[in-house]
């Protein structure tokens, strides 16, 4: 009986062992969103190409805009805007009437806006879309972070936040 034990307890410690470096090697993309005025702070990881978009109606002309965004490392590039309103697009000095407005321009590790009075801003992670009053209230400031961390320590924030 022993003969057969020491085999299969073996092959269970090598998966152990091969589990824990794989939580502390790899590494993920992650996206820290705080509230600066209350405790509030959402961790969410991104996929492979770290990308997300915020989207909000746009106060002066109440149309749809989307900011489209790009983690790489631990820096954050607006990689364009998105909206199909002439109005908005001369808002933000656009020339042509093309529906996104490529740019690239690397905001570092993190950035602040205010969470808008208007009802409807949001942020776009893959197919999952979180809206900011889940965060914050209406004038909070919001600050969005790019983290790269390696898988178990965000397993472990995920663990002890719920």
């Amino acid at each position: 009986m022993k003969l057969t034990t020491r085999p299969f307890l073996l092959v269970i410690g090598i998966l152990i062992l091969a589990g824990g470096v794989f939580f502390f090697v790899k590494k993920v993309t992650v996206l820290q969103v705080k509230n600066l005025n209350h405790s509030r702070t959402l961790r969410i990881r991104t996929g492979p190409s770290g990308s997300f978009s915020i989207f909000y109606i746009n106060s002066i002309y109440d149309e749809p805009v989307s900011e489209e965004f790009q983690i790489k490392g631990d820096t954050i590039i607006l990689k364009g805007v998105r909206t199909k309103s002439p109005a908005v697009m001369g808002y933000y000095g656009f020339d042509d009437t093309k529906e996104l407005h490529p740019m690239n321009k690397n905001l570092g590790a993190s950035f602040i806006f205010k969470k808008g009075m208007v009802e409807g801003q949001g942020l776009r992670i893959g197919e999952k879309k979180i809206y900011l009053n889940e965060i914050g209230e209406k004038g909070n400031s919001i600050q969005l972070s790019a983290e790269s961390m390696h898988l178990g320590n965000y397993l472990l924030l995920m663990l002890c936040n719920n």
